[in-house]
């Protein structure tokens, strides 16, 4: 038979099993290569077919097991049988020099922590966590990794609910730390190299907009009728980033970031919210995320810029001084989890259907921009979003354009007037 086969652009070694042997290895072995180019691949596989061949005859023989050829670089495979699909797949060799330094895979993540100290906290925290995991799931030492236990923890993750994006990323995490140990001479393959996430037969319920009446119910929620604050909710954050998001499209860490200098007051034009970078502790998703929004008359009727002035009377730098920023110095990363509970409480808005978020706001306002016939790249231009059409790289959409966009924009709900300073 065929010594090569390729899967996914990349070249894989096999060799069937003696009938003698089958018991003990299965009917084939199968060892990834881990490369496109097909002269190298042959070569390797020349090279394992010569090893395995030996391996067999000595077995057959009832010799002990041979030991590792090095002539080529070939350590003594490791190897997982699985007696269903009946065969032999080759995992990762461990450099024997690498032993005491890659025993788990704590081990693996604070390597390639060490390698890569410029990374965000979150970031540590996230491939930590999710190393941990995966740990915890497949039960083996790194060195004993086959590529039947990634696809087996991708499968688990996938029949958990969760959503193809998340499971690519704990994917490439997984191979993130084994390549950067295959890179630095600790492992020999990276097993989960090249594994594609299947798509879903029937895609998940996606994240919606909200509707009218469940608008109403917000605002209509004790926050606005009772004057209700909360700490966790960053006090007058918890009235005016939900009814911002409503009225702008803007994203929850780009209303909860803003400044006091980031709302202008512009003669001709108008009140506007400025979306930037340019501060300590702000940050935009992409290059076309920093704009400037015009603010909805409706907002201007519902108290916004008394509150402005009041903030900036008090001599604050933020917007919403009483929000305390997450571990990771995200200042929307507290009130996104309150607001999350209070959309779903009982003595909040009591709205139980979990495809609406907070993010549901910025679909709403796209809706909106929609029905009332507001072209593309203008409702783009207003919330941020980078458009994949070679033509909206050039130029820009004029302010005068987008404050007509806001101001021929008709809500659905009507905004409360807001008690700024006790005076309504």
């Amino acid at each position: 038979m065929a010594y090569l086969v390729v899967h996914n652009g990349t070249y894989w070694f096999q060799i069937r099993v003696p009938k003698p042997l089958v018991p003990t290895y299965g009917a084939l072995i199968r060892q990834n290569l881990q490369t496109g180019e097909r002269s190298l691949a042959k070569q390797l596989a020349l090279r394992l077919a010569s090893h395995w061949m030996e391996r067999f005859a000595s077995e057959k023989l009832g010799k002990d097991r041979l030991k590792p050829d090095t002539t080529f670089g070939i350590q003594e495979p490791v190897t997982h049988t699985d007696s269903k699909a009946g065969e032999t797949v080759v995992g990762q060799g461990l450099n024997p020099s690498a032993k005491e330094e890659i025993e788990t895979f704590e081990d693996l993540y604070q390597y390639w922590r060490k390698l890569n100290p410029g990374c965000s906290p979150s970031t540590y925290r996230e491939i930590q966590s999710v190393a941990k995991q995966f740990a915890k799931h497949v039960g083996k030492a790194p060195v004993e990794l086959v590529r039947l236990d990634v696809t087996r923890y991708r499968d688990h993750l996938l029949d958990k609910g969760l959503a193809r994006a998340t499971v690519a990323k704990k994917i490439s995490f997984i191979g993130t730390l084994l390549q950067t140990a295959v890179d630095g001479g600790l492992l020999t393959h990276n097993v989960s190299r090249g594994l594609r996430i299947p798509k879903r037969k029937v895609e998940l319920q996606r994240r919606r907009a909200f509707t009218t009446q469940e608008l109403e119910r917000i605002f209509a929620s004790p926050v606005y009728t009772k004057d209700r604050r909360y700490r966790a909710g960053g006090g007058e954050a918890a009235v005016w980033v939900p009814m911002l998001a409503f009225v702008t499209g803007a994203r929850v860490e780009e209303i909860c970031q803003l400044r006091v200098a980031d709302i202008l007051r512009e003669e001709d034009i108008g009140p506007l919210m400025r979306i930037t970078d340019e501060a300590n502790g702000q940050r935009v998703k992409t290059i076309g995320s920093r704009r400037s929004v015009p603010l909805h008359p409706d907002l201007i009727r519902a108290g916004f810029l008394d509150y402005v002035e009041l903030v900036e009377e008090q001599e604050h730098e933020w917007l919403f001084p009483d929000l305390d920023p997450d571990h990771d110095g995200r200042r929307s990363g507290n009130f996104s989890k309150w607001f999350a509970r209070y959309l779903r409480s009982v003595n909040g808005c009591n709205i139980q259907d979990q495809r609406v978020v907070f993010h549901s706001f910025r679909h709403t306002f796209k809706s909106l921009c929609r029905e009332a016939g507001i072209p593309e790249e203008v409702h783009d231009a207003l919330t941020g979003h980078c458009s994949a059409s070679v033509g909206r790289r050039y130029g820009h959409v004029p302010l005068n354009t987008l404050v007509e966009a806001i101001m021929g924009l008709e809500l659905p709900v009507k905004l409360p007037r807001v008690s700024v300073g006790g005076v309504k």
